[in-house]
């Protein structure tokens, strides 16, 4: 479906992921609501076929409208919390992601029974294709919880062109050699070496996750409750980190202010050459109708610590679920088996979704296409989770604060990472953990 075009996916819905011709099982029967309710975050680019392609051929073939309400990532998760913890059936369809899945499975159907129903409607959807590494991410205490929609992980991108300039064959493929290929690139203050999310938010954990996860660092125990963040592995990865901006200046200033959207932005604009983040926004970052630095990206996996093959990196994802209050299950489900069918799934990579059917990322034209889909295959097989326990928000945002004032400069790692350590101990007695 490379370079399909809007009215070429609609017929391509008609014909092969759109509603089924033969009747289908329980949509009769429950009756025809005006619209069903999305509720998601809306946070970089990635949800544009399902937002402007899937639902208007989903209203087009059943007359109902999808509503989104795409909403910031803490927002987001505030929303559904409260919503789905009043039992609420407001919600048609709810957007989840890996580290949500604690307080999120108890109030959403058993997705098992969710693919039975849509395999029994359309034996294409094809279960088998989805990676099973997808499935154990939307699996907490043995409930399939969502119907994988993306799942990403953090690699490497880097403007090939200017490494070569400066000397350098490839990737720098540890922490030392990405510092020397860092500080030879860095030309300030038009472009600088590094683009990080450096806001303190909802990116500060994914832009540190690589280097502590590379650096042989950990995060905690949730089943003993013991505490790794402010050992000295985590001590060190986080001083790198930390140091690229505050010491070394490689990272613009701006960068402070950055998420997802700013750090495709800065890809595109050429504020930076290299940056550890997630896998699909290389589409974005290297697209020729946007970005004035298109075919100069190259992808690896994350510089390892002293060596490459330590490299390691964090995996997250998002998943479609049908929650168990909504009045509208099977006309969700319908919306979900659209969405996630392979055709619309294979559009969706073209505009910076990273699908989980291995049918799409083994693709020979979308890989030739847009180079970084076996390099994430690589990093997912190595790749951490992001932790699915229940207290892992409250943990996280505390880990915020301590990224960011060593990125400032404000407080060294292992002052930081203590105070986070101290943190953490206070909540995890308070959610019981440990005990």
């Amino acid at each position: 479906m490379i370079g399909l075009n809007r009215r070429q996916a609609l017929q391509a819905t008609v014909a092969a992921g759109g509603l089924l011709a033969a009747p289908r099982i329980g949509l009769r029967a429950q009756g025809k609501p005006d619209k069903l309710v999305y509720i998601g975050e809306n946070q970089g680019g990635w949800k544009r076929v399902l937002m402007e392609e899937v639902a208007p051929a989903f209203e087009k073939e059943t007359g109902i409208r999808v509503e989104f309400t795409m909403l910031p990532v803490d927002a987001w998760r505030a929303r559904l919390k409260t919503e789905l913890g009043a039992r609420s059936s407001g919600i048609d369809i709810a957007q989840w992601s890996v580290g949500m899945a604690g307080y999120m499975s108890p109030h959403l159907l058993d997705h098992e029974e969710v693919v039975a129903k849509i395999s029994a409607r359309d034996p294409d959807f094809d279960w088998g294709d989805f990676l099973g590494g997808s499935k154990r991410a939307a699996t907490y205490d043995g409930k399939l919880s969502g119907i994988p929609y993306r799942i990403t992980t953090g690699i490497l991108h880097y403007q090939k062109p200017l490494l070569e300039r400066a000397g350098f064959t490839g990737a720098p493929g540890t922490f030392e050699e990405f510092l020397k290929v860092a500080q030879a690139v860095n030309s300030p203050p038009d472009r600088y070496a590094v683009g990080i999310m450096g806001k303190q938010g909802s990116g500060s954990y994914t832009s540190f996750a690589s280097w502590l996860f590379s650096a042989g660092g950990q995060l905690v125990d949730f089943r003993t409750g013991e505490i790794f963040i402010n050992q000295p592995k985590a001590v060190e990865a986080l001083q790198f980190y930390g140091d690229l901006m505050a010491k070394h200046k490689l990272v613009p200033p701006e960068a402070t202010t950055w998420e997802f959207d700013e750090i495709i932005a800065g890809g595109q604009r050429d504020r930076y050459v290299m940056a550890q983040t997630f896998a699909p926004y290389g589409t974005l970052i290297n697209d020729p109708a946007n970005s004035r630095t298109a075919g100069n990206w190259a992808w690896d996996v994350v510089p390892g610590h002293t060596e490459k093959e330590q490299s390691r990196t964090w995996i997250d994802g998002h998943f479609m679920a049908v929650p168990r209050y909504t009045r509208n299950a099977d006309w969700s489900m319908e919306f979900i088996r659209m969405a996630c069918s392979k055709d619309w799934m294979r559009r969706s990579m073209e505009r910076g979704n990273a699908p989980p059917r291995g049918s799409v990322l083994r693709n020979p034209d979308l890989v030739a296409k847009l180079g970084w889909p076996p390099v994430a295959a690589s990093a997912i097989e190595t790749g951490i989770p992001t932790p699915a326990h229940p207290a892992w928000d409250t943990l996280e945002h505390a880990l915020r604060t301590g990224v960011s004032a060593t990125l400032l400069g404000q407080k060294s790692a292992k002052e930081a990472l203590d105070e986070v350590a101290a943190d953490w101990r206070r909540s995890l007695r308070r959610a019981g953990v440990g005990r």
